[in-house]
């Protein structure tokens, strides 16, 4: 099936089977961050494949990383939070700031791109409410005031990474700062945008795009009339008690969070706010993500609040494959669903300057799994996925 034809199921058929596919798929709930244990042999058995994996990969020194040098901070620290079967296990390794204080399952650290599988959750759940019609031109829903030269460019093509956009704005600051939203403006980002010009006939072949998720939380803004952070509280952080989710931390939640370090070792600069923030400038916390995650699963009960069939119905319109890739994972909205080693993972990655984190389910074991590690290049995503195929 090419992949136009692709597109054209998960668009008709999903959004027409969707409630079907909710009753059906729903795992066991889990009600909040302190639930017991199901049993000590489950505990056990899931805290020794966590230590197995995660201790030996953080002691390593040093390691070359996407062509890159990598040495160990001496201060490197990292949290996982398991669910399985509804039940939360967290463990923790390190040390979250140069200080020595320890990670907790409320400590705030930077999660990178995993920020875009919360802006495709709110398209998905635009297309569920036909706000918005993902394959339609992308000029339909641009902010007053802005026309874009890519006519042909559809809403689609930005979610799974097709609209040939470049990775990140082509005319930004040298300087991360001068890069934040008070410098390099929601302005000067959609005109940019405005501007852009595909090379090849669309949708193109896959390219990993920040700028295109950030120029598709505007679309889905237009079309709602709603602000992607006014969304983001109201569908997704208030209905699945996710309260350390945020763009812009509290001076409390500031004192929580943790010290990034970058593929020197050395302390990183905080993450600025960009005017693409939907596509990479969220913080959170290991319970937060975890509760994400369950949600993800299709759990109809997260932190003690009943989840809506809406909200399930939007993340399993988002995770759902559109297309093949060439490595033989299939890409969905933000998400990538890892097909190899058996039982299907559904992923996301994410970096900072100073942070790497992964967040990942398995629906076949009612398993999901956030780590994140204050360290920039880390790639904890891959030691996520080895977790989840391991446990039982």
């Amino acid at each position: 099936m090419d992949r136009t034809a692709t597109r054209f199921c998960l668009i008709v058929i999903v959004a027409v089977l969707a409630t079907a596919n909710i009753v059906a798929q729903q795992a066991p709930s889990a009600s909040g961050p302190d639930l017991q244990p199901n049993s000590k042999t489950e505990e056990a058995g899931v805290k020794r494949v966590v230590d197995g994996i995660m201790q030996p990969y953080l002691a390593q020194e040093q390691r070359t990383v996407g062509g890159h040098l990598w040495r160990r901070s001496p201060y490197l620290g990292a949290i996982v939070a398991v669910s399985l079967h509804g039940h939360r296990y967290f463990f923790t390794y390190g040390k979250a700031t140069d200080a020595g204080a320890p990670f907790t399952r409320e400590t705030l650290v930077e999660i990178g791109s995993c920020t875009k599988t919360f802006t495709t959750t709110l398209f998905a759940l635009a297309i569920n409410r036909n706000q918005i019609v993902p394959d339609a031109a992308a000029q339909k829903y641009m902010p007053n005031g802005y026309t874009l030269r890519a006519q042909q460019l559809t809403p689609l093509e930005l979610a799974d990474f097709t609209s040939g956009m470049p990775d990140d704005p082509t005319n930004l600051p040298r300087g991360l700062e001068q890069r934040s939203i008070e410098h390099y403006t929601v302005r000067d980002f959609l005109t940019w945008a405005s501007n852009y010009q595909p090379r090849t006939r669309l949708p193109a072949p896959y390219k990993y795009s920040n700028a295109g998720i950030g120029l598709l939380s505007y679309l889905v803004a237009s079309a709602t009339g709603k602000t992607w952070e006014d969304q983001m509280n109201a569908e997704i952080l208030q209905p699945l008690g996710m309260n350390d989710t945020t763009l812009r931390p509290t001076p409390e939640q500031q004192r929580r969070l943790a010290q990034g370090h970058n593929r020197a070792g050395q302390d990183a600069p905080r993450w600025p706010v960009y005017a693409w923030y939907a596509a990479g400038g969220l913080r959170s916390t290991a319970h937060d993500m975890i509760s994400f995650g369950e949600a993800y699963l299709g759990h109809s009960e997260v932190n003690g609040k009943q989840v809506s069939a809406e909200l399930i119905g939007a993340m399993q319109l988002a995770q759902k494959p559109i297309f093949t890739m060439p490595n033989g994972n299939k890409q969905a909205m933000a998400w990538v669903n890892n097909m190899r080693g058996g039982n299907p993972v559904i992923l996301k990655n994410g970096g900072t300057a100073g942070f790497g984190s992964g967040i990942a389910i398995c629906p076949t074991k009612d398993a999901a799994i956030f780590i994140g590690m204050n360290q920039a290049g880390a790639q904890p995503i891959s030691k996520g996925v080895e977790i989840l195929r391991r446990l039982p």
